[in-house]
């Protein structure tokens, strides 16, 4: 059995930060809470075709890998976004 996790959302921010000379971009969404919060949720960028067409309200289907650390989930793209 195959499982794919695709995160849906409209991107709300396209973040970019540096670390030894190498650039990471995330596509930032906001997930308003019940409670009237908000959460923001990133997904970090690794198709570089993506990275470039990536846009602010732009709405995508991103398909991830989920991990976790010190209770936080990750999400990483594994797979160009889907069209």
């Amino acid at each position: 059995m195959n499982t794919k996790l695709i995160f849906i959302g409209q991107v709300y921010a396209v973040a970019k930060k540096q670390f030894e000379e190498q650039e990471t971009v995330y596509a930032q969404f906001l997930n308003k809470q019940d409670n009237g919060g908000v959460e923001i949720q990133q997904v970090k960028m690794t198709e570089h075709s993506d990275i470039q067409n990536l846009k602010e309200g732009q709405a995508v289907k991103i398909p991830v890998k989920v991990s976790s650390y010190q209770n936080k989930l990750y999400f990483t793209q594994i797979e160009p976004i889907v069209k």
